[in-house]
């Protein structure tokens, strides 16, 4: 009868015993995928300032560009992406010219081809084909955009040229300023800011007018006039 006693009570305390693991086994369990669900969390808040904006460079081979991976075309499908037409979309954009005659900046209202949403190579490519007066200075043919970006916190559109940009820039003080003036105010118009930053080959374009001392150039479109 003791026997019988003990191997009962034996049971019962194995039975118990794995009713307590569980428990511990599922709390520990919840533990894990908590920590796991804050690191995610954690991850997905971290966010960059800058937007990159899309530029499409129509450049050739011997001027800057960003690198590009090149396929063997022999390995390409006919039914590839890059037989397909490019998304092109128009927009009405503000153009801005400074006139070395009158020493005056204006503006012209057109319409604009955008292709892939590289705007900002849009209007510097509108700026050289849509040249109204023989007066208006307007940027170099060799001269393209290689990569623009808005800060969001500091509301600075940058933009970033080519070496051939200079070619633009070789003017006489005065007319250099309002060439400059020109593109600064085409671009922060058009992107709604009023603050733009010109680089060429990385580096902070400086004119003749000095150094800017925050590092911008200001949007300055209230006294221009419209061309007529």
């Amino acid at each position: 009868m003791k026997k019988f006693i003990v191997a009962m009570m034996t049971c019962l305390f194995m039975v118990f015993s794995l009713f307590g693991c569980s428990p511990a086994n599922e709390q520990e369990s919840d533990s894990n995928q908590a920590a796991q669900s804050e690191n995610d969390s954690s991850t997905s808040d971290q966010e960059e300032n800058q937007t990159s904006i899309p530029e499409d460079n129509n450049s050739d081979s011997n001027t800057d560009s960003t690198n590009k991976t090149e396929s063997d075309d022999s390995n390409q499908d006919d039914n590839s992406d890059s037989n397909q037409t490019p998304n092109t979309q128009q927009r009405i954009s503000r153009l801005y010219y400074y006139d070395i005659e009158q020493n005056q900046m204006f503006y012209v209202d057109k319409e604009v081809d955008v292709i892939e949403n590289a705007y900002v190579n849009a209007l510097t490519e509108a700026l050289k084909e849509n040249q109204d007066n023989k007066d208006f200075v307007t940027i170099n043919e060799d001269t393209f955009v290689t990569s623009a970006t808005l800060d969001e916190e500091s509301g600075i559109l940058n933009i970033y040229f080519n070496e051939s940009f200079h070619l633009s820039t070789n003017l006489g003080s005065g007319i250099e300023a309002g060439f400059i003036d020109a593109l600064v105010n085409t671009y922060g118009y058009n992107y709604n800011v009023d603050k733009v930053a010109i680089y060429v080959q990385n580096k902070l374009y400086e004119d003749q007018r000095g150094p800017m001392p925050d590092g911008y150039f200001k949007v300055t479109a209230e006294d221009a006039v419209k061309y007529e």
